[in-house]
Formats: C-alpha cells, structure tokens, sequence
C-alpha cells in the first residue's frame, strides 16, 4: 500500500482532480467484497452500466461492486468475461459506426476482454475510502491534467504513452485492457459514458496500472521540481503589457505622450 499512497499524496499535490481518483479491482470467485459497497441489483433493485458505477465512485465516494447480474450494458458483461462475445464479434451493433460489415468486425475485435468466467466481480472506490487494493487507477480530468499525468507516466521511460481509441467502449481499457498490458494509457470517453454515465465534455481519463503507481507518483513529483510545467498552469501573459484602446491611455493625460 506504500506505492498506493504515494499515488494518491501525488495525485492530489500535483493533478488536482476536480473527482476523486478511483480505485478499480477485477476480483475472482470467493473474493469477499467490501462490507460497505453497493451493487446495483442489491441496494437499488435495478441494473447500472459500469461506467455508471464508476461515476458514482468518483463523484457520490461510493463503493460500487458489479456482479454478472449488475449489468445494464451488454459490453460491460462481454469485456469481464461474463457472456459470450459472439454478437459482437460478428459485428451485430457494429452498423452504428461502419457501413461494411468487415470493417465492423474488425472493429468490435480490438476491445480488451477477459475469458470467460475469469474474474467474477469489478470493484470500485475513491481511493481516499478504498479498503482493498486495487489493480489501477481511474483518474478523470481536464487535457491539461491529463497532459500532466502524462509526464509522470513518461519519466523514466521516454517512449510516450499509448492510447487506441474508436470512440467507444472506453470501459475495456479499464476493465481489461490495462490489466493485460500492464502500461498506462489515457481515454476520450466515448458516447455511452457520457448519455448514461454523466462523463463531461470536457472529461478525458488515464488509467495507471498497480506496478506503475510508484514511478507515476515518483514522476509527477520530478517533473512539478524541474519548474518547467506545473498544473494549475502558470499564465505567462500575467507579465506582459496589456495592449489598451487608444482613448483609453488618453486618459493618463500628459504621461504617455
């Protein structure tokens, strides 16, 4: 938990999140869930997408455990294993985005999923109320912030961050997809999120594996030390002469004549 907290003490000292960072555990059968979390079916009596739950995590502070039957959304299910990606794979809803039905296809193959019945639950928490560690961290901001968790997840490596997107399903990074790869990648929330889940348009979102929470704390700190970029970003113009209306300096009089 050591590199975890250091996380969060960096987070917050040099990204300042307007919500909280969220802490994200794909859990096997037989793992207990927090005692104070909330599902879905349990608390509410209804179904949530998972990004929904991850909304509630980072803006209500709720701890929120989705089971096979918490799903409201088909891809959250597909991508944790929990049912067959036959339909997407043959490309069923892929006509919203692609005229041919290869293209589509391909397409639905590129999203990140687990075998079927290899995790059993996904938790999420802020991770200033996480009582189990996670395997990553959310974390939603403006491009600025994400610029900066950027910087942190490049230092020491050099290389750059990598991201793929097609627009949609956002939630496979999280729920698979870094969790495979094991490297770091950042988000355009996709249109799902933002009609159900509420994610704004101006949101972006970085997703930092657990073997990475160190070196992105260690980073993000390095780079704030250097003075060369800080958030919040320092507006240079503050110490520039401000161009003013000819009839407005007309009013110092004789002083600038």
């Amino acid at each position: 938990m050591e590199a975890l907290n250091a996380l969060i003490e960096s987070l917050e000292r040099n990204v300042r999140p307007a919500t909280k960072p969220v802490g994200v555990k794909l859990a096997k059968s037989g793992e207990a869930p927090p005692k104070k979390a909330k599902s879905p079916r349990a608390t509410f009596g209804k179904r949530f997408a998972v990004c929904q739950g991850m909304t509630l995590a980072r803006t209500f502070e709720w701890t929120m455990v989705f089971t096979a039957d918490d799903h409201a959304c088909p891809f959250g299910s597909i991508f944790m294993g929990h049912i067959t990606p036959e339909g997407l794979l043959a490309g069923s809803v892929s006509d919203y985005y692609q005229e041919d039905p290869e293209v589509g296809k391909l397409m639905e193959s590129t999203y990140p999923r687990h075998s079927e019945g290899e995790y059993d639950q996904v938790w999420l928490a802020p991770l200033t109320r996480c009582d189990f560690t996670p395997d990553l961290v959310a974390v939603y901001g403006t491009p600025t912030q994400i610029v900066t968790l950027t910087h942190g997840a490049n230092f020491g490596v050099g290389s750059g961050v990598k991201s793929q997107s097609t627009g949609r399903f956002g939630c496979s990074a999280w729920l698979a997809g870094v969790l495979k790869s094991g490297e770091c990648t950042y988000l355009v929330p996709g249109p799902g999120e933002r009609m159900f889940a509420g994610t704004q348009d101006h949101e972006m979102s970085f997703i930092i594996p657990k073997s990475e929470f160190k070196r992105v704390a260690e980073g993000l700190d390095y780079v704030r030390s250097k003075g060369a970029f800080r958030y919040p970003i320092l507006n240079m113009g503050l110490m520039s002469e401000p161009a003013m209306p000819a009839n407005y300096l007309a009013l110092f009089g004789e002083r600038d004549k």
